[in-house]
């Protein structure tokens, strides 16, 4: 399953296995960083995240390139208060400028090659304010080229993913194995992984420098062996 079709595979199981809506503290986190928005988010999926923010009186708009994922998300209770649109990154189908945008869940890691992902932190960067920032939630590298790992427990799913990665393109393959009860689902899907110095480099590129980086949302700093990699950008001329 490629990018662009993998959240068409994944509307209908998503908020059963992550819940309708993210954690408290990832959504505090970045409605502290918006201050008073406006916010774009990349991938918005079934609004998980959008929605509370918007709550919060942000306004907030989100793009997806899944139909089926955006028709989720209208159909949630406060969906009517995001705007939405249809688009595949690294382009960014918006017009506009955004105290915040944000890359959530690991939907960077979708893009497959490192020129498509550079290209759409340079597009990101394009839609800031002077004062903007630009996050991007990464997982850390898988350990060795292949294995199994876990990579969700929730109150109704245990997530796997079985992996395969190519250490000189970065670019892995997965099988998401999903355990519920009464419910065994798998969904492949591509993508590649990249380092935090990585990451760096592209911002670097887009006249962008890292603020702050965290292993949670509680903000605790990040270490050499945090599975998850929370990067905050800012304009390198700010």
């Amino acid at each position: 399953m490629a990018a662009e079709t993998y959240g068409e595979g994944y509307a209908e199981l998503f908020d059963f296995v992550y819940g309708a809506e993210a954690p408290e503290s990832m959504v505090a986190a970045l409605a502290d960083l918006a201050e008073d928005g406006p916010v774009l988010e990349l991938g918005v999926g079934t609004g998980r995240v959008a929605i509370p923010l918007a709550a919060r009186g942000l306004t907030v708009t989100g793009v997806d390139s899944s139909t089926s994922m955006l028709s989720a998300l209208a159909g949630k209770p406060g969906g009517d208060t995001v705007q939405t649109a249809v688009s595949e990154l690294p382009q960014i189908a918006v017009d506009g400028r955004y105290r915040l945008v944000a890359c959530l869940d690991n939907t960077f890691l979708l893009l497959t090659t490192q020129d498509a992902q550079t290209e759409c932190v340079m597009n990101a960067a394009q839609l800031l304010t002077d004062d903007g920032v630009l996050v991007v939630e990464t997982f850390a590298r898988a350990p060795g080229d292949f294995g199994v790992m876990p990579a969700h427990i929730g109150e109704n799913a245990t997530v796997l993913w079985a992996y395969q990665v190519d250490p000189l393109s970065q670019q892995f393959h997965i099988r998401e194995i999903i355990y519920g009860k009464d419910l065994t689902h798998v969904v492949p899907f591509d993508g590649r992984g990249v380092s935090p110095a990585e990451l760096d480099l592209m911002a670097r590129l887009a006249g962008l420098r890292l603020r702050e980086r965290w292993c949670d949302w509680e903000r605790t700093p990040v270490e050499s062996d945090s599975p998850l990699v929370i990067s905050v950008f800012e304009r390198s001329d700010g």
